[in-house]
């Protein structure tokens, strides 16, 4: 018995028993079956444009999945390059109160150091509203506060980096009520790859003293450089060394080792580094999106994603195969040609 399901409808609707209803799903592509009110009667449609649009939306569907999929695998690769210096992989490594126990303990030379509680990867704002990442802020056991930071780049002015940082945590930190003594005490380590003084030291203390006298001033900031370039023999030059490995095994460092092998050779822990990699990564096509928004021409936006490029490189380590899913072979070539270029 045929019916019409309305006038602008061309489709062709029979209905069937329960009985009948093998027969039917043997013979029924190009159809779906609905059951009305649960009675024993059930309408087949046929398969408008509509439905075959649905299917090509999930085939579409099914093919992006598919690509997640084979991009996840190529970062999954990507996590066995990375190293502790890597300010990506930094975050996820420093997500461990023993893992930043044992770098304070070696780096500040005090092996009854406690780390009550580790923050990695914070955003603050200062007062006029400028952001600042902060890589791990550590709670110590004495009260202090610990900012570590990696840096890989040699393109900043770091000693004001490491005031502009201090000085947002302390204002952060402190009451409009609070009396100046109570003002917290801080350490900044600033680990880089390369020697910022070139003085041919491993770690540096910068403090704060009277000219005239050559008396250090205590006024609860203590900064501490050390780097991975030089190597001089000592416990904290093994240690730093071992921030430019790919895969670590150190009995010296227990807690070093056993990380970086669960992030780079278990489940959970590439899964940790990933979700980094994927939130940093929307962070930067986001960024080269709006840089080339408010450029408002196709230059400004090529030259955003350039930058972007060169971002996910530097940070992510990124393959020209997981790049390209995003941006042109043409603005890949660019962004490695300038990096070339920087690094002369």
């Amino acid at each position: 018995m045929d019916h019409s399901a309305g006038e602008n409808d061309r489709h062709k609707i029979r209905t069937v028993t329960k009985k009948s209803m093998q027969t039917v799903l043997k013979n029924l592509e190009g159809f779906y079956i609905i059951n009305i009110d649960h009675s024993e009667s059930l309408f087949v449609y046929h398969k408008s444009r509509r439905s075959n649009d649905q299917e090509k939306q999930k085939t579409r569907k099914t093919q992006k999945n598919r690509k997640k999929q084979q991009t996840l695998e190529e970062k999954i690769e990507q996590v066995k390059n990375f190293r502790p210096i890597d300010d990506t992989f930094f975050e996820v490594l420093a997500d461990d109160i023993g893992v930043c126990q044992e770098m304070l303990r070696i780096i500040l030379e005090d092996e009854k150091l406690i780390v009550k509680d580790v923050i990695v990867q914070s955003s603050e704002r200062n007062l006029y509203g400028r952001s600042v990442r902060l890589d791990a802020l550590c709670i110590l056991g004495n009260g202090k506060k610990c900012n570590v930071e990696v840096q890989r780049s040699n393109k900043d002015h770091h000693l004001k980096r490491v005031r502009f940082n201090a000085s947002v945590i302390t204002v952060r930190d402190s009451q409009t009520d609070d009396k100046f003594e109570e003002t917290i005490d801080l350490i900044v380590v600033y680990i880089s790859e390369f020697d910022i003084f070139k003085r041919g030291r491993v770690i540096y203390h910068v403090d704060s003293e009277i000219r005239e006298t050559q008396e250090k001033v205590d006024d609860g900031l203590e900064r501490v450089f050390v780097n991975t370039a030089v190597k001089d023999g000592t416990t904290i030059s093994e240690y730093m060394d071992c921030f430019l490995q790919k895969e670590i095994d150190n009995a010296k460092f227990p807690k070093l080792t056993n990380r970086v092998h669960y992030l780079k050779h278990e489940e959970g822990g590439v899964n940790a580094v990933c979700e980094i990699m994927r939130k940093y990564s929307e962070e930067v096509a986001e960024k080269a999106y709006q840089q080339g928004e408010e450029a408002g021409k196709e230059i400004g936006q090529r030259q955003a994603n350039i930058a972007a490029i060169k971002n996910m490189i530097i940070r992510f380590r990124a393959t020209k195969e997981v790049i390209l899913e995003d941006y042109t072979e043409s603005e890949y070539n660019t962004a490695i040609a300038e990096l070339e270029s920087e690094s002369r």
